[in-house]
């Protein structure tokens, strides 16, 4: 038996060939589910440097590191799941690969950083958080315009956590709760997010 219309059955490599077309495509426009790419690759690049401060932070950040940074590192953990859930749910793509996140990732990484004072090391990880509520912010008003509300709501649930784990973190250096953050101005003009 022939048929006019042959089903054609994509290789391994094309099906991933049509996945980075669209994936490029969506992060030039950018989506909610390209921007949600971003903060999945942030979360990973977080719990290594989290991981690195609680072992080398030293004085009493070290104890405040040794409460909280399993916590930070289990929800960020589980909160890539939510995410993935979420984006699978709409049909989106999932970062899943080393150079995905390294592309899509933008918390800076330092080595010898794990050498400074603990103080400073704590700083830093309170920017990176400061820094992935930029691109959570972007990302639930796209869910909010695509009308993906699960991917908005699970968002919404990471922003109001992160600026929790900030506000805890500045009071403990002794600081206002938003001492030294990002102050949004107009950025219109800039889609790259690269720079701090």
């Amino acid at each position: 038996m022939t048929t006019d219309n042959p089903v054609s059955v994509l290789t391994a490599q094309q099906r991933y060939e049509q996945e980075a077309m669209k994936s490029d495509k969506d992060h030039h426009l950018p989506t909610a589910g390209a921007m949600t790419g971003h903060i999945i690759a942030n979360l990973f690049l977080d719990m290594l440097k989290i991981r690195q401060a609680r072992w080398f932070a030293t004085g009493s950040t070290r104890l405040f590191l040794e409460i909280h940074s399993r916590e930070w590192i289990t929800y960020e953990a589980t909160m890539i799941e939510s995410l993935d859930d979420a984006l699978s749910s709409d049909n989106e793509m999932i970062p899943t690969t080393t150079a995905q996140l390294s592309e899509y990732g933008a918390l800076e990484e330092n080595p010898a950083r794990k050498y400074e004072d603990g103080a400073a090391q704590l700083a830093d990880l309170i920017h990176d958080f400061d820094w992935q509520l930029i691109y959570v912010g972007k990302a639930i008003t796209l869910a909010a315009a695509e009308g993906k509300t699960s991917l908005g709501s699970t968002l919404s649930d990471l922003r109001a956590w992160a600026k929790h784990q900030i506000r805890e973190a500045q009071l403990f250096l002794g600081n206002d709760a938003t001492d030294g953050l990002y102050k949004e101005v107009d950025d219109d003009e800039d889609d790259n997010d690269n720079g701090r």
